[in-house]
């Protein structure tokens, strides 16, 4: 760890880091920041590109024991305490930001052939849209795609929770619900919604061929712009006083009982 310790918060590396934080930065960049040695572990296990490290100073002794000091001691700047803990929101940072690049899902490929999809519109909440990508990961599905009403994937609560499945699983983000629509409706895509309100059992579903579960808001819903272009709604049956569950945890639910499904039929 050749470089010096930065004070200052004009440095251009920490005004770019800054920037990233604050989801300022063009997605089509593929540009994102990771916080930790977990994630930053993951990302290199996922075979992405390191850019730069950057170490809180009081973290320095920590930090040249791992693996990562030598593997990475050119690109690693470290920097005060003080500038850390204005770029970060964890209130037990390990002291450690790094900023990854990925590659930039595109549409047309993750439509192709008979794809499991999820699609991710009005949802707000960072921590469940992380918990859901993850999911993703675990049940098969090829890719997730953000409509522009949905939370941007690079905050720092979503990249969290996704616990290193945003670097495996393609996302697309931005998209405009009508033309997604007419894209799955192409490709002849089923497109389905959980809803608590949903008139099918999502236990007794074929889940066969190409299928695009879209999920919403937990106040919200998916609205009414999906709602005329839906092949049906499923929900999941509960006892007791439980009228709804979490958005995350139905997710997680419903996609695996879609992989079982997917996997028997083929």
């Amino acid at each position: 760890m050749k470089s010096k310790v930065i004070y200052s918060t004009s440095n251009k590396r920490i005004s770019q880091l800054r920037s990233l934080l604050r989801y300022s930065a063009v997605e089509s960049e593929g540009t994102i920041v990771v916080e930790g040695p977990k994630l930053l572990h993951e990302a290199v296990n996922s075979g992405l590109k390191i850019e730069a490290i950057f170490v809180a100073h009081s973290k320095i002794g920590y930090f040249q024991t791992t693996t990562f000091c030598k593997q990475f001691k050119e690109i690693i700047f470290p920097i005060t305490d003080k500038i850390f803990n204005s770029l970060t929101d964890t209130v037990t940072s390990q002291g450690i930001l790094s900023k990854v690049r990925f590659p930039v899902a595109k549409m047309d490929p993750l439509l192709e052939g008979k794809p499991l999809l999820l699609i991710a519109h009005q949802l707000q909440d960072p921590g469940n849209l992380g918990t859901i990508i993850r999911s993703s990961e675990a049940f098969g599905v090829k890719g997730v795609l953000l409509t522009n009403q949905t939370v941007n994937f690079q905050n720092q609560k979503v990249v969290r929770a996704s616990s290193g499945s945003l670097f495996r699983v393609p996302v697309v983000s931005r998209l405009d619900p009508h033309i997604l629509v007419k894209r799955l409706k192409e490709q002849h895509i089923r497109l389905v919604a959980a809803s608590p309100n949903g008139r099918h059992d999502f236990r007794e579903f074929n889940y066969e061929g190409g299928l695009a579960l879209i999920i919403g808001s937990e106040s919200q819903g998916i609205g009414k712009g999906f709602e005329k272009d839906l092949d049906l709604s499923l929900k999941i049956p509960m006892s007791g006083a439980i009228n709804s569950l979490n958005v995350a945890i139905a997710t997680a639910i419903i996609l695996c009982e879609a992989s079982k499904r997917r996997v028997k039929s083929n």
